[in-house]
C-alpha cells in the first residue's frame, strides 16, 4: 500500500505554460518548469501565506533567484537548500543523497525539486523518499527531471505506471529558449500527494512495542 497519490506523471510538452520571467537565454526546460511548478502548487493546494514549502534544488545562477523570489512572495514560510551555503535569507544546506533533518520530517505542505535528481550518482528512488519524507499529509512534492538522466523504470515500477508522453514534448530543439546543445533531452514532471504519515506508523509501532 503506497502512502502517496500519483497525480502527475508526464514529460512537459510545447501546450504547457511558460514564462519569459525565466528566459536567461541557456536553460531551455526552465522556462516551461518553473512556471508549471507555480502552477500546479497552486492548483493541487490551498496555498496561503502560511503555507510552508522547501525548495529543495536552490542555486545561485540568474534564474534560481528569479524562482526563489516568486516562492517568497508567495509564502512566508519557505526555505531554499544546496549543498553549498548562501549568504541569501532563507536558505540552508541539506544534500538530497542523505537523510533530511528530524526537523524537516513532515513539516512541508509542499516540498520541490527542479531537475536534480537526475544529476546525482545515486539510487532516486532513495532520494526521491528523503523528499516525500517532508511532506505532511495531504501535502504535495512536485519534482522536475530531465530524461534520459532519471532512473526511469525504478519509478514507473514504484509508481505502477508508465510515464505519459505526447507528439509534442518538449526538447531543447523545440522549446520556446531553443538550446540545440540539449536537442537529446526531454523534460518530465510529477506531482505526488501524500496520503498517509509515516511518522504516525513509526509512533503506533513504538507504541505497540512499548506496551508489550
Amino acid at each position: 500500500m503506497k502512502n502517496f497519490e500519483v497525480i502527475a506523471f508526464r514529460k512537459i510538452n510545447t501546450n504547457d505554460p511558460y514564462d519569459e520571467n525565466y528566459n536567461d537565454g541557456v536553460a531551455w526546460s526552465r522556462v516551461y518548469e518553473y512556471c508549471l511548478v507555480i502552477k500546479e502548487m497552486k492548483k493541487k493546494f490551498n496555498l496561503t501565506k502560511e503555507s510552508h514549502i522547501h525548495n529543495s534544488s536552490w542555486g545561485w545562477q540568474d534564474v534560481h533567484i528569479r524562482f526563489k523570489n516568486e516562492l517568497d512572495s508567495l509564502s512566508n514560510n519557505v526555505i531554499h537548500t544546496d549543498i553549498q551555503k548562501s549568504e541569501l535569507p532563507k536558505t540552508g544546506i541539506w544534500n538530497i543523497t542523505k537523510k533530511p533533518p528530524i526537523s524537516y520530517l513532515e513539516s512541508f505542505d509542499i516540498v520541490i525539486n527542479i531537475s536534480t535528481v537526475e544529476e546525482v550518482n545515486f539510487d532516486h528512488i532513495k532520494v526521491f523518499n528523503n523528499l516525500l519524507s517532508q511532506v505532511k499529509c495531504g501535502g504535495l512534492l512536485i519534482c522536475t527531471f530531465d530524461l534520459p538522466g532519471l532512473q526511469l523504470e525504478k519509478f514507473e515500477k514504484l509508481f505502477g505506471t508508465k510515464l505519459q508522453i505526447s507528439e509534442n514534448d518538449i526538447t531543447g530543439a523545440n522549446s520556446k529558449l531553443q538550446n540545440l546543445n540539449y536537442a537529446n533531452l526531454s523534460c518530465g514532471l510529477m506531482v505526488l500527494r501524500k496520503l498517509e504519515s509515516t511518522l504516525q506508523k513509526d509512533r503506533n509501532l513504538f507504541t505497540r512495542l512499548f506496551n508489550l
